[in-house]
């Protein structure tokens, strides 16, 4: 069961997502300040990783710290683990 607690925490950060690339797009038009839209999308996308390594953590997933934020491993039935989906890693945690 999901923790009340944790699905606040992924609310608030998926609200600090949504801020920041309302942030940026309200900058857009103007075609000025490319530079801060550039930074407001980067802080959007950074919230929005960090929301789903908390809640992939939450339900259970592994996560892999090869990269930050730790990126969720998936089932791979083949290898009968939880693999790392970053190209490179290929660690894998035992579960089922």
């Amino acid at each position: 069961m999901i923790d009340p607690v944790h699905a606040a925490a992924w609310a608030g950060a998926g609200r600090l997502a949504l801020d920041l690339m309302r942030t940026a797009s309200a900058l857009m038009p103007r075609g000025r300040d490319s530079e801060a839209i550039g930074r407001s999308l980067d802080e959007a996308g950074r919230a929005l990783e960090l929301a789903s390594a908390a809640m992939a953590r939450d339900l259970g997933y592994p996560l892999c710290r090869c990269v930050f934020p730790p990126k969720p491993m998936l089932w791979d039935n083949a290898r009968g683990a939880f693999v790392c989906r970053e190209s490179g890693c290929g660690r894998a945690a035992p579960g089922g």
